[in-house]
């Protein structure tokens, strides 16, 4: 049985975990994307984004992680230091991002396009923290406040993915709503790899009835 199992229900006594399993999953994966980091500077950069993390505990899901192929440890002395790893299976957010920084728009409009996508998917705004798992910081886009704000992010929290309560959600107002179909598109060709099942050209070529 894979240890994670173990120390998603053995919490040190004392100590309460304030983050959800999958948004502590991802919030690690992303600060040892931006470079490798240690346990104590895992727990450093936790801590200053609010999510209280007792050592022990982040020691253990750290070590599970890294049995389930999700990070790579590495021994350097005198501290392990966690990484990504080349096995890990990329989340939606992640893959949504790659396929918006291909496309043939200037750099700006590349988080606005995700926007678009995750807000066609999902139907509801979305999250500041959501682009960042896309591998955007900024966006230009309509900000989403009051009821319709609160209720997608009761939404995530319901999944067990923690929105702090003054992160910003975005819409995107139609803006870019075919480029966004496109990229939905090619990532349920790739998923399935049915790209041989699909015509290359857009427009089909009429027959001649001359």
């Amino acid at each position: 049985m894979k240890r994670l199992i173990c120390y998603q229900v053995c919490y040190p006594v004392g100590e309460q975990l304030f983050v959800p399993e999958r948004t502590l999953k991802n919030l690690i994966i992303s600060y040892v994307k931006e470079e490798e980091r240690s346990i104590s500077g895992l727990a450093r950069r936790l801590n200053k984004d609010g999510h209280a993390i007792h050592r022990l505990f982040l020691t253990g899901y750290l070590r599970a992680m890294a049995d389930m192929g999700v990070v790579r440890e590495k021994q350097i002395p005198p501290s392990k230091v966690y990484a990504t790893s080349a096995n890990r299976e990329r989340n939606i957010y992640e893959t949504v991002g790659d396929k918006c920084k291909l496309a043939e728009i200037s750099d700006k409009e590349k988080p606005a396009l995700a926007v678009s996508v995750l807000e066609e998917l999902f139907r509801r705004p979305v999250f500041l923290q959501e682009l960042r798992e896309c591998g955007f910081d900024e966006v230009t886009a309509m900000s989403v406040k009051g009821e319709e704000r609160s209720e997608a992010r009761k939404l995530l929290l319901r999944s067990g993915i923690e929105i702090p309560g003054n992160d910003p959600a975005y819409t995107s107002s139609g803006a870019f709503e075919e480029p966004a179909i496109l990229v939905l598109r090619d990532l349920v060709l790739e998923k399935f790899d049915i790209n041989h099942l699909r015509v290359d050209t857009r427009q089909m070529k009429l027959p001649d009835l001359s």
